[in-house]
């Protein structure tokens, strides 16, 4: 088999999908090749918060594109979500951070500063006290100290956020194929065409969206992509008391937020195991997990010890030693791409990956700020690919 599109798109997570939605709104149609199913992966199963004020990279050279994407999602999530049909739940969330020592207090302090001083009119924060937490929320542990009440985050179901931009790109022209890509042919510093395992698809640009797989494809570009797989585990359960809470968490208590869902279910972790040596070797949940998020839980609100579980679920994150993404023109091909390594902070970059590498694509610039996110940023990146 053989054809030809403008634009393959290797990899059906939310970065995959989303480059897709936005090269269909400049009139780009895209094919997207995945192997495993759209959201198969990380995309599907991430508690999918959008936090932009805190993580890796932030305050620091992530902050501008976390800001920047999570505007744009909330900008697009309404058309998105009428244009498409999907509810995939996409709000602005409240999050409840209580302290259960002085470490945890020192934390909350920063927490409080940093919502009311980053000049963004969705967020502010308000200090409470024991009696006023326990007051407002009284399944809450009795033993915290005080808490900070965070407004700003937002939320969305992931795999139904990945669905819409894929549904949104299809009706914009693109096209979803069930196939492995297993090489790229190249004439010069040009790709031609994406080899598969049932043919070839020749193409104008091809876009490596591959996630946690992006190392697969070092050979194909003659450069080492330097993403690592981090695992991840969240248990999901039936505990209805709690369903209008605000997303919980304890400085002290790391791996174990808990997010509760409009639809009724507790959302709970997710663990962090980085798997350098055999990654993907291990894709079931594991016991050791589901009792350390368990343990943890039950300190901020105790009576989850009667909640019931209702499924335990793996997926792994693609990580860079720095935690920045990699995006971009891949040095020496002129129209390959790559959209990989946005790590615990995927589903919130993104919308501004897709627009990103969609502007790169269609116009050769792109006003979104990835330049702290591009490939030549690392050294050892552009020194292995001498010997590869």
């Amino acid at each position: 088999m053989s054809d030809y599109v403008n634009t393959v798109i290797i990899g059906g997570g939310i970065a995959g999908c989303s480059t897709a939605y936005f090269l269909g709104k400049s009139g780009i149609p895209s094919l997207i090749l995945e192997n495993e199913g759209i959201a198969s992966g990380a995309s599907g199963y991430s508690a999918g918060g959008l936090n932009p004020l805190v993580g890796h990279g932030i305050p620091g050279l992530l902050a501008p594109m976390a800001m920047y994407s999570y505007d744009k999602h909330l900008s697009i999530w309404p058309e998105l979500a009428q244009e498409t049909g999907i509810d995939f739940d996409g709000r602005v969330i409240d999050l409840l951070r209580v302290s259960f020592n002085e470490q945890d207090s020192l934390a909350l302090a920063d927490t409080y500063e940093t919502f009311n001083s980053c000049n963004h009119p969705n967020f502010k924060a308000t200090m409470m006290q024991t009696e006023d937490v326990l007051s407002q929320f009284p399944l809450v542990s009795d033993k915290i100290q005080n808490a900070v009440l965070a407004t700003g985050n937002a939320a969305c179901d992931s795999y139904k956020l990945t669905l819409a931009f894929a549904n949104a790109a299809e009706k914009s022209g693109a096209i979803f194929r069930s196939d492995e890509a297993i090489g790229l042919i190249r004439e010069g510093d040009k790709v031609t065409g994406v080899q598969t395992r049932n043919g070839i698809i020749h193409c104008d640009s091809v876009v490596l969206a591959m996630g946690p797989w992006s190392i697969n494809a070092s050979e194909w570009i003659g450069m080492n992509i330097p993403v690592t797989p981090l695992k991840g585990q969240i248990i999901r359960l039936n505990y209805p008391e709690i369903q209008d809470y605000p997303d919980l968490e304890a400085p002290s208590l790391p791996e174990a937020s808990i997010h509760p869902k409009p639809d009724g279910l507790i959302w709970c972790g997710a663990t962090k195991m980085e798997e350098m040596d055999e990654p993907f070797s291990s894709k079931s949940p594991t016991d050791h997990a589901r009792n350390t998020i368990m343990n943890k839980i039950m300190k901020v609100i105790p009576s989850l010890v009667n909640s019931e579980l209702v499924l335990q679920t793996v997926c792994f994150r693609p990580v860079t030693e720095d935690w920045l993404p990699i995006l971009g023109q891949v040095p020496n091909i002129s129209n390959c791409y790559l959209a990989t390594g946005g790590g615990e902070k995927g589903v919130m970059l993104s919308s501004a990956i897709g627009e990103a590498i969609a502007d790169l694509i269609t116009k050769g610039t792109t006003s979104v700020p990835i330049d702290d996110a591009c490939i030549e940023r690392l050294p050892m990146l552009l020194e292995e690919s001498k010997r590869i």
